[in-house]
């Protein structure tokens, strides 16, 4: 009786897989091999109804597969090879802690894509747009042991994972930025280059003043930063006199409301 295949699993995937045969009449170690396109490998463990055998590395797209016992071949069945995505840039790669909505990555080999993982952070399911375009929400992040940290973005699909690549597939995270202090208090409405101390003052977009009584905000004038826990700015002479709360922005996020961010203006 000539072997016959009923089925192969898994259907599609990437070299280095184990790929399960089933049928009749398949034989034995001694006498099966078996064809994945034009490799011929050797069954790792094979019986008259089931064959195993790892899938070869050197072929793409669609290759037929079929066993060969004692010279005699089977049917064939397809198997589809897929290759591992690659990823090739983030909008946006910067964001804060705990993101709130997804980013687009855009590459290629997404349309098997099952899983995104972000460094060590976490892995998320992403969202297929097409072959060449996903979204995910990055996991939030824990402690951190520096204002930023960069997640290396990694694509897994059907055919395996795509590479680290260096900054085209990082997602930078920011730690929120804090305030210690701003000097002088109290101070005259107008008053040029006051000080902030804090953390994480990394990439600061704005620092605003809002009165600790409720209102609307405004915008420090020539913030400028010599490092990263210390700011300098000049008080607009909009302001009244009272007291506000200094707020640092960042990628991060806009530092909480403490006690120790007030100014009072005279």
């Amino acid at each position: 009786m000539a072997p016959s295949i009923a089925s192969i699993t898994p259907t599609s995937g990437h070299s280095g897989q184990t790929m399960t045969i089933t049928g009749t009449g398949l034989g034995s170690l001694s006498t099966t091999k078996v064809n994945i396109g034009t490799k011929t490998v050797t069954p790792t463990t094979a019986s008259s109804t089931t064959v195993t055998a790892a899938i070869p590395s050197g072929c793409t797209g669609q290759a037929n597969v079929s066993v060969t016992v004692s010279g005699v071949n089977s049917n064939s069945t397809a198997f589809f090879f897929v290759t591992a995505p690659t990823v090739t840039s983030l909008t946006p790669s910067i964001g804060p802690a705990a993101p709130t909505g997804p980013i687009d990555i855009f590459g290629t080999g997404f349309s098997t894509a099952t899983t995104v993982a972000f460094g060590t952070v976490g892995t998320v399911a992403p969202t297929i747009v097409s072959d060449s375009h996903c979204t995910a929400t990055p996991p939030a992040h824990g402690a951190f042991t520096a204002c930023t940290d960069g997640a290396d973005v990694v694509v897994t699909n059907v055919g395996g994972a795509s590479s680290a690549t260096g900054p085209a597939d990082q997602f930078t995270y920011y730690d929120l930025a804090t305030v210690t202090s701003v000097a002088p208090s109290p101070t005259p409405v107008g008053t040029p280059g006051i000080i902030v101390t804090g953390t994480c003052f990394v990439d600061v977009s704005d620092v605003t003043l809002t009165p600790t009584g409720g209102g609307a905000s405004t915008s420090a004038l020539n913030v400028s930063g010599p490092g990263p826990g210390i700011l300098t700015f000049d008080l607009p002479g909009t302001l009244t006199a009272g007291t506000y709360d200094t707020r640092v922005i960042t990628p991060g996020g806009t530092s909480a409301i403490v006690a120790a961010d007030v100014i009072t203006l005279t």
